[in-house]
């Protein structure tokens, strides 16, 4: 089941469509299927890894997918349907490798990490599901699906960053012109350098590394919002440059593949 399972999700992210699957076997999908899988999807999809998405979840789990160059796209940046599905928008803040960060002899510490980080930018992350329980899907299926990447759209980099209070950065989330959320210190983990380590140190276990020019971007300042067709997005924070991405508007077909 889970050579069929690649299959389709790899038919998924090339066609836009949706792979559905009984409930309960995403429901009984183990870290380390997932991880199997999600390994075999990126493989499959013969294209470089160019990125990471990462998040600590409040029960203390460490979640991560690796971003493909094929969803990366800079600001601003004009997608289609099969790329933004579900439409899914998240403000996030995204750091940039100028080289590979090289752990002590205890694994990566926060000054190994500060050392390789070449710059930080603002991010729009789009989120989809290639699964049909789209956003209720258990957390493992998540996992195996790229952590539900739609695309990361992302803006200039800053390479004065080391002064940033991302525990109080101020950011702004603005579609069609209109303003849908802001805050001050959004981000449910304000110690993105500490989250950085973690997920170094995470993929050291898994015989993977952080590379020169990968981004990592590391979780919403404003929470999680959809967006249709046709709708501007455009992602604020201070001291940066802004990000937009169009979402375009012609129909995609939306087949779903089906697992027997």
């Amino acid at each position: 089941m889970a050579s069929e399972i690649v299959q389709k999700l790899v038919a998924a992210h090339q066609g836009g469509h949706r792979v559905l699957v009984e409930a309960s076997e995403l429901q009984a999908m183990s870290r380390a299927q997932a991880l199997s899988i999600q390994g075999e999807v990126v493989s499959a999809l013969s294209v470089p890894v160019v990125g990471w998405k990462v998040a600590a979840l409040p029960d203390g789990d460490l979640i991560s997918a690796p971003i493909v160059e094929s969803r990366l796209q800079w600001s601003p940046a004009s997608i289609s349907p099969a790329i933004f599905g579900l439409g899914g928008v998240e403000c996030e803040i995204a750091f940039r490798f100028g080289k590979e960060p090289v752990p002590g002899k205890n694994g990566f510490a926060r000054e190994h990490i500060i050392e390789a980080i070449g710059g930080v930018c603002a991010a729009v992350e789009v989120v989809d599901s290639r699964w049909t329980t789209t956003f209720s899907t258990p957390r493992n299926a998540m996992i195996a699906d790229l952590l539900s990447n739609g695309a990361l759209v992302v803006g200039s980099v800053n390479s004065n960053w080391r002064d940033v209070a991302f525990e109080a950065l101020r950011a702004r989330l603005v579609i069609n012109r209109i303003t849908i959320c802001q805050g001050t210190g959004g981000h449910p983990d304000g110690d993105l350098i500490g989250l950085l380590v973690m997920l170094a140190n995470d993929l050291r276990k898994r015989g993977l590394a952080l590379r020169p020019g990968e981004f990592v971007t590391t979780g919403s300042y404003t929470g999680f919002h959809t967006a249709n067709p046709g709708d501007e997005i455009v992602a604020e924070f201070d001291g940066f440059a802004s990000v937009s991405v169009n979402f375009n508007s012609f129909e995609n077909s939306g087949e779903i593949y089906a697992l027997r």
